[in-house]
C-alpha cells in the first residue's frame, strides 16, 4: 500500500502533467498569434504562460514541502529533486511560448505551413510528455521529436532559399524557439525515466 509520501508524490506528478498541458496550450495560442499577427491571441498566450509560471512555482513549493514534512529515502529524495527540476523546465517552456507570442514581424506566407507544422510537432512532444508525467508510457514522444526535427530542417532550408535575409533570420530565430521548447521536453522525459516521479 502506498505511503502518504508516495501518494503526495503521485499528486505532484499529476500537477506537473497539468502544467505540461498548460504550456502546450500556451504554445498553440502563441503560434496562432504569430501566424495570424493576432494581438488578442498573443495576449491570451502570455496569460497562459504567466499561469504556467504560477503553477510551476506552486509545484516547486509542494516538492520542497514534501522534503520538509517527511523523511524520505534517498531514492524518493531524487524523485522530488527531479520534480523540482521538471517544474522549472516546464516554466521555461512557458517562457518560450511567450517569446513566440511576442513575435513582432509577420511570418512570410511561404513559411507559414512549415512553421505551423514545426509548432504542431513541438506541441505534440509536450503533450506526449504530459502523458508520461501522468503515468502513461509517452508512446508518441519519439515520433513527435522526429517530426519536429524534420520540420526544423525544412524551415532552415526554406530560409536558405529566401530572397529576403531579414525575413529569413526572423523565421529561423522563431524556429529555434520551438527547437528549444521540444529539447527541454525531451530532457524532462529522460530525467523522469530515471526516477519514480510518474505513475499512479
Amino acid at each position: 500500500m502506498p505511503t502518504a509520501f508516495q501518494q503526495e508524490l503521485v499528486t505532484l506528478a499529476h500537477r506537473l502533467a497539468d502544467l505540461c498541458g498548460l504550456v502546450a496550450m500556451a504554445c498553440e495560442e502563441a503560434t496562432r498569434a504569430a501566424l495570424e499577427s493576432d494581438l488578442t491571441l498573443g495576449g491570451r498566450a502570455r496569460e497562459q504562460a504567466a499561469a504556467a509560471a504560477a503553477l510551476g512555482a506552486a509545484c516547486e513549493d509542494q516538492a520542497c514541502a514534501l522534503l520538509a514534512l517527511h523523511a524520505p529515502r534517498e531514492e524518493d529524495v531524487k524523485a522530488v529533486v527531479a520534480a523540482v527540476h521538471t517544474a522549472a523546465d516546464l516554466t521555461r517552456m512557458g517562457g518560450l511560448a511567450r517569446e513566440v507570442a511576442q513575435a513582432r514581424r509577420p511570418v512570410p506566407s511561404a513559411a507559414r505551413p512549415v512553421l505551423a507544422r514545426l509548432a504542431s510537432d513541438s506541441v505534440a512532444v509536450a503533450r506526449a510528455l504530459g502523458e508520461l508525467l501522468a503515468g502513461g508510457d509517452g508512446s508518441g514522444l519519439d515520433e513527435a521529436v522526429a517530426l519536429a526535427t524534420a520540420a526544423g530542417r525544412e524551415l532552415r532550408a526554406w530560409a536558405g532559399r529566401c530572397e529576403w535575409p531579414g525575413a529569413a533570420i526572423d523565421v529561423v530565430l522563431l524556429g529555434e524557439v520551438y527547437d528549444r521548447f521540444a529539447r527541454i521536453a525531451v530532457g524532462i522525459a529522460r530525467r523522469t525515466a530515471g526516477f519514480a516521479v510518474v505513475g499512479a
